[in-house]
């Protein structure tokens, strides 16, 4: 999986439309056709109809103050061509627009956490779309980047890193739009969030 702090844990998504993950455990098979259109859906989302769903064990609950975030960072090719983008934005409890279309009953003994953006981090995805879309290159111009889109959840991943719940299974899911419903990104551990994220170099928050 790509780096992460010691104090994050951070899922990538996609790197511009040329490359997809390589290398990335955890990153179901079937879920690689989306994952291929993802950032350019993500340009083009209502930011209203973003959402995050985490399926874990009934038993873990996440205090108040944990949840994810949506990352977003575009990289010039070239230094000085446009602006950067390293955009850090947080998701809360409660289900997007459009409800939860693509998420089945959870399991005995499962649970989901559902999470969208909020209206005043709707505005600044809002910003960040229009930001990236500026930085597009028109024909002719010798410019580009790199956009990458990660899920940081290790705030919920150490806020319920309960010893005898850790090797348990966990699912994030991910919806751009709601016409789409939310599809499997990542399946695997409160552990294996846990010791990546310790072994990352610190990132400032």
């Amino acid at each position: 999986m790509p780096n992460t702090s010691s104090a994050r844990r951070t899922l990538l998504l996609g790197l511009s439309s040329a490359a997809l993950m390589a290398g990335c455990s955890g990153i179901p098979l079937r879920s690689l056709p989306r994952l291929a259109r993802l950032s350019k859906q993500l340009l083009d989302a209502d930011p209203a109809e973003f959402g995050i769903a985490v399926q874990l064990d009934v038993r873990m609950a996440p205090p108040p103050q944990a949840h994810p975030w949506l990352l977003l960072k575009l990289t010039p090719r070239k230094a000085g061509s446009f602006d950067p983008v390293d955009a850090r934005l947080p998701l809360r409890a409660g289900p997007p627009t459009g409800g939860l279309q693509g998420l089945d009953p959870a399991p005995r003994g499962r649970r989901w956490l559902v999470y969208s953006l909020p209206p005043e981090t709707q505005a600044e995805l809002r910003r960040v779309q229009a930001q990236i879309r500026q930085a597009r290159p028109s024909p002719g111009e010798d410019r580009g980047g790199s956009l990458s889109i990660g899920i940081e959840q290790n705030d919920l991943a150490t806020a319920m890193a309960d010893p005898a719940l850790v090797n348990t299974p966990w699912q994030t899911w991910v919806q751009t739009h709601r016409s789409e419903g939310f599809f499997m990104l990542w399946e695997g551990t409160p552990a294996q969030l846990l010791a990546q994220a310790r072994t990352a170099p610190p990132t400032p928050r």
